[in-house]
């Protein structure tokens, strides 16, 4: 049975409620939230507890989907509660109230991470902005970013070719992980290349050729097979890699 934690309970006092939209049509008052006894209904239910409210305990009580599907763009502004589902002995989990435990920490900044960078094959913490500042190139010197070492994790220095942003700090070796390695991936095969885009179709070119987790698609609808990977096209073009 799947223990479920949750991270944000009532958010009527969040001010980014005052746009949130109503997502069940309120049946008016509710007659036993007043009262003695309660409302049983809870949660559950569809009626306005008290005059001024927009929302129903029904609507305020609704789950975000993206965060339990491990990456939420609203983050602590996000209308919806955030419940980690995580099964027991799951390393999945959020990082405790207490900003001090350094083992939760941003390994560069070691603030307290709103969204995670989590890196293939490395259970460091990292902020997703963080980690991306230092997969950059903007300040690196050139034999630095030639080298590779941008790329891997700044701490331990395992080669990780990309950044999955994640609501959650999920460890390597966590199944949860890998499934949101592979979500991650999915979602950027729908995206078109923009080298590819920008090539000419008699001369198609990507400096990830093949191992590029873009869409490479040609004119007719087809998939754009390239002969070659990264290592291949980079050394023959002297393009740095995306971070």
């Amino acid at each position: 049975m799947s223990n479920i934690a949750i991270i944000s309970t009532d958010t009527t006092s969040d001010s980014s409620n005052v746009n949130r939209p109503v997502t069940s049509k309120p049946r008016g008052i509710c007659a036993y939230y007043k009262t003695d006894r309660g409302c049983y209904q809870g949660d559950k239910c569809k009626f306005l507890h008290g005059e001024s409210e927009r929302l129903t305990p029904f609507d305020k009580s609704k789950i975000c989907r993206f965060y339990a599907a491990g990456f939420c763009r609203r983050g602590d502004q996000c209308w919806f509660k955030h419940v980690d589902s995580a099964t027991p002995g799951s390393s999945s989990r959020e990082p405790p109230s207490d900003p001090h435990e350094e083992e939760y920490l941003c390994s560069i900044c070691y603030d307290k991470p709103t969204t995670y960078g989590l890196l293939v094959g490395c259970s460091h913490i990292f902020c997703l902005q963080c980690i991306k500042n230092w997969r950059g190139s903007q300040g690196k010197s050139s034999d630095m970013v030639e080298a590779g070492t941008t790329k891997t994790c700044p701490m331990c220095r395992i080669s990780s070719r990309f950044v999955v942003p994640s609501s959650l700090f999920l460890a390597e070796g966590d199944p949860k992980k890998a499934e949101s390695i592979e979500k991650y991936k999915a979602s950027m095969a729908r995206v078109k290349c923009r080298y590819f885009k920008r090539s000419r179709p008699q001369r198609r070119f990507c400096p990830f050729g093949r191992d590029c987790f873009y869409k490479h698609e040609n004119a007719d609808g087809t998939p754009y097979v390239f002969d070659h990977g990264a290592d291949f096209y980079m050394e023959a073009s002297f393009v740095t890699p995306r971070g």
